[in-house]
């Protein structure tokens, strides 16, 4: 049996560099932060550096707090609301910031962009197929 889905964007990334890394902006108001993020289909959800959160305005820890744990240990991060765009797809999302500043990664995770979109993946030609998915 055979199944099929269609995708509005194919998104380019180099398969050679370490995870799948793509190109997002993180958005609040009238700023605009453009950000390489990591697709990380086990992280729970989207987290990125304290730095980023601190340069749209955020007091980070007056956020959502929430413990994050990792095959190396747990850490802090706080979530706030945000834009979020990855290939021309804008989602309203709750993004958390890392409390520590020597988490440097950034990753969309499950909740707040995985469970946003549908993808394809052909990792041998580096290509990531995305579409929306239908509220």
């Amino acid at each position: 049996m055979s199944h099929q889905l269609k995708f509005e964007r194919v998104v380019n990334y180099d398969p050679g560099q370490p995870g799948i890394t793509l190109p997002a902006q993180l958005k609040l108001k009238e700023q605009t932060i453009d950000v390489q993020v990591k697709v990380d289909t086990g992280a729970s959800c989207c987290i990125f550096e304290r730095r980023l959160g601190e340069a749209l305005g955020f007091s980070i820890e007056t956020g959502l707090r929430q413990v994050f744990g990792t095959a190396t240990g747990t850490f802090v991060a706080y979530g706030h609301e945000v834009t979020l765009n990855v290939a021309d797809f804008e989602f309203n999302t709750i993004a958390f910031f890392a409390s520590d500043d020597g988490i440097r990664r950034n990753v969309l995770g499950r909740f707040g962009w995985l469970d946003r979109v549908m993808l394809g993946l052909v990792d041998y030609e580096g290509k990531l197929y995305l579409t929306p998915y239908p509220e």
